[in-house]
């Protein structure tokens, strides 16, 4: 039950994230626009017991996505994306039952050089999340709230404390 809502809760995440111009990039094996979906939709049982269990399938809770811009806007709207949140928390560690935000480039791979990150494939807007079980609803209008306003000077040094708190 628990698996079916995350992945219910990530799709209608997922296709907002799809819609948005802030969004460069969407990574969730449950959209058409994956290139992988079609494997996904063999691989993923989706809480199902049986092949005929007319349960929907879902595609499980994580998402990654790319916001747009070159390297150093995409990074600043990036830490402002997921300052900008209320409903998700940011976090080092994903995958609890609460929905959960991490940007890699400023906290778990911000001591590895940028060059070396963006060689690696890990560009500086790209943030995850581990889509929770609250109301769907709640969740995308979190994030396309922050979305519409990354380009606001979040600031004031409140990122870096909550990366801080969120690290400890």
């Amino acid at each position: 039950v628990r698996m079916q809502r995350h992945g219910e809760n990530a799709m209608k995440v997922a296709k907002m994230l799809e819609r948005h111009p802030m969004v460069e990039s969407v990574f969730y094996p449950g959209l058409q626009s994956h290139p992988d979906h079609e494997l996904a939709k063999k691989s993923f049982r989706s809480g199902r017991d049986f092949p005929d269990d007319d349960t929907p399938q879902t595609f499980g809770g994580m998402i990654a996505f790319i916001v747009a811009g070159d390297n150093d806007t995409a990074l600043r709207r990036a830490k402002n994306v997921c300052e900008g949140l209320s409903v998700i928390n940011l976090a080092v560690s994903l995958g609890g039952v609460e929905s959960l935000v991490e940007h890699p480039a400023s906290m778990t791979h911000a001591m590895i050089p940028r060059a070396d990150r963006l060689a690696g494939g890990l560009p500086d807007g790209l943030v995850r999340i581990s889509v929770g079980l609250e109301r769907a609803s709640d969740l995308v209008d979190d994030l396309k709230g922050s979305l519409d306003q990354c380009d606001s000077d979040i600031g004031g040094g409140y990122y870096e404390e909550r990366i801080y708190a969120a690290a400890r």
